[in-house]
């Protein structure tokens, strides 16, 4: 016959006299998982190493006051339940406790069977609110915060998404830059079935010499610099979902590649002749019309690609979901920053909702860490927003208006100060860098390289 374990609760009694913990040990152990604490360094001790689902905790021990020591539980991501004793009760003990946060009270000596039903019932409650903590943090893992309740254009992405994510349909997002076109393939990869992760790569970041390397891998000595094999991001892909983000930049000669990929989950690593084969979920985003023949994106990839569209309204057409974007990116600034800001005075939420936001929900965004970033105060007042200001904000744009400077240079000059900016403000962690600059971290190494910014 095969046993069925079942965990019993775990209670740490923390409490100086060791002959009453281990009495009140032998009474309850047939319910829960008991450990010993006779002291509050003995206790913080075993909270460092174990996270005991219920604290049986005395007033009075040796190194300190066990109500003080409840601030520090409280402080637990654990939630521990706390369940104070003491053999000097008084009724300002008692208050000060449940203030605290402990969730009941008992004078020794202990009464044994309302101290089992209390526990069992505490813990019930506890364990319904972790629950409720998970599902609440999993809905807000797949529901991005450029999701609203707006009845425009969004309402239908809300509708229509959760219908297609389980569908292995090629997916193709329309929308204009910094319209949350990422966001919302995230959110379709966490309501789909597939397993494996979501690879993301920014067409528009890469060079044309390495993008074919990039997506389909390459093998070593296949072109100067391959020292090594390099498995490429389609094959990261395999069993997950591939988000190639402005797709409408992918050169000519790779779209027919990648056509073949699609149809026949066929390819070769540059400088392989082995057949590889790959299965994965597609999703496209462009910031163009990838039908205008000026584009030079192939009818027969763009069919492919197009199996279910989104079009992405621009912040500028869906002004009702500002206050909850601005809500959501000041409770993310204050997590970055270690601040406290509680919102906006209503002269700057009308300032905000005038400016037309052609950067979108990433201008929003930024504009927000920004002035999160710099401020003293707890509501931000409008004079400290620095709106029409790129994200870097000391950027030098004079040369582009310069007809002097070649085209590819200023294109180049304008990238490589675009690099620097985001090392600043990510203090040079090149991961995160990455992350603003919305390419991938070998693009990033590339480009450090091609710009000397190492």
């Amino acid at each position: 016959m095969k046993t069925i374990n079942i965990t019993k609760p775990s209670i740490l009694i923390v409490d100086d006299e060791l002959f009453f913990s281990e009495s009140l040990k032998m009474t309850i152990e047939d319910l829960f998982d008991i450990s010993i604490a006779t002291s509050l360094s003995s206790a913080r001790e075993f909270l460092a190493n174990q996270s005991p689902d219920a604290i049986l905790l005395d007033i009075r021990l040796p190194d300190g006051d066990g109500t003080e020591f409840l601030r520090e539980i409280r402080s637990l991501d654990t939630r521990p339940i706390v369940i104070m004793m003491t053999a000097f009760a008084t009724v300002n003990n008692a208050i000060d406790a449940l203030k605290q946060g402990a969730v009941d009270y008992f004078t020794k000596p202990i009464d044994i069977e309302k101290l089992r039903r209390e526990l069992q019932v505490h813990l019930e409650n506890r364990l319904l609110k972790l629950k409720i903590m998970d599902l609440d943090r999993t809905i807000k893992q797949i529901s991005p915060s450029f999701l609203t309740a707006g009845e425009g254009k969004m309402k239908k992405v809300l509708d229509k998404a959760p219908l297609i994510a389980p569908l292995n349909i090629p997916v193709l997002v329309v929308g204009e830059t910094g319209t949350g076109k990422e966001k919302l393939a995230e959110w379709i990869h966490e309501m789909s079935k597939v397993e494996g992760e979501m690879v993301v790569i920014n067409c528009s970041a890469l060079s044309k010499d390495i993008v074919e390397s990039e997506l389909f891998g390459h093998t070593k000595g296949a072109f100067s610099g391959a020292t090594a094999d390099a498995v490429g991001l389609i094959e990261r892909a395999d069993g997950g979902t591939l988000f190639l983000d402005e797709i409408g930049e992918l050169p000519e000669a790779i779209q027919a590649k990648f056509l073949r990929v699609l149809e026949s989950g066929v390819y070769y690593r540059v400088g392989d002749a082995m057949e590889r084969k790959v299965s994965l979920r597609l999703i496209s985003a462009t910031c163009k019309d990838l039908t205008d023949p000026a584009n030079h994106f192939r009818k027969d990839l763009f069919f492919r690609v197009n199996g279910v569209s989104f079009e992405l309204p621009s912040l500028n057409q869906r002004k009702e979901d500002i206050a909850i974007l601005l809500s959501a990116f000041i409770d993310q600034a204050n997590l970055t920053y270690n601040k406290a800001v509680k919102g906006v005075t209503q002269a700057a939420m009308k300032m905000i909702l005038a400016y037309p936001w052609p950067g979108n929900i990433r201008e929003l965004k930024w504009a927000i860490h920004r002035t999160v970033a710099t401020t003293s105060n707890e509501v931000l007042d409008k004079d400290e927003f620095s709106l029409g200001t790129d994200s870097g904000s000391e950027l030098d744009l004079r040369f582009q208006m310069d007809t002097t400077v070649p085209f590819l240079d200023a294109k180049e000059r304008l990238e490589r100060q675009y690099i620097k900016n985001a090392l600043a403000i990510t203090k040079n962690n090149k991961t995160e860098a990455a992350r603003l600059l919305e390419i991938s971290s070998r693009a990033l190494h590339y480009k450090l390289t091609k710009y000397n910014l190492y």
